[in-house]
């Protein structure tokens, strides 16, 4: 069973290098910072920054379903009621009023800046 035990165990220090390894904690710590702060960038830098108000009309993502690949991906036309700190939204269903993660609408094309194409009469 002594053959198993490391020579660090054993001797009380590291055979290889023999130096006194300090941690400068604060230097890891300003690291860590750092490196937190790039991934949060990197991760943001794709995140669409739309600012919803009462009134907005706006698209809702569907769920996917049993037949997900044929289904449209958003449906209907809904007026923003209300914008919540919370990152939600109240929107108007028609029948009822529904609340939604921001995260699943998207503002309708004509308040995106592009303009919409309207069929001329024939």
């Amino acid at each position: 069973h002594a053959r198993c035990i490391t020579a660090q165990v054993a001797f009380g220090r590291d055979m290889i290098a023999d130096i006194a390894h300090r941690t400068d904690w604060a230097e890891q710590y300003k690291r860590k910072l750092d490196q937190v702060a790039r991934h949060n960038q990197r991760e943001n830098s794709k995140q669409r920054d739309w600012t919803f108000n009462p009134g907005d009309r706006v698209l809702l993502k569907n769920d996917d379903g049993v037949q997900s690949k044929m289904a449209p991906l958003y449906s209907g036309q809904y007026e923003v009621i209300a914008v919540r700190d919370n990152g939600t939204l109240v929107l108007n269903k028609g029948r009822y009023v529904e609340t939604i993660h921001i995260r699943r609408v998207i503002p309708v094309k004509a308040q995106r800046g592009e303009a919409c194409q309207q069929v001329e009469d024939l």
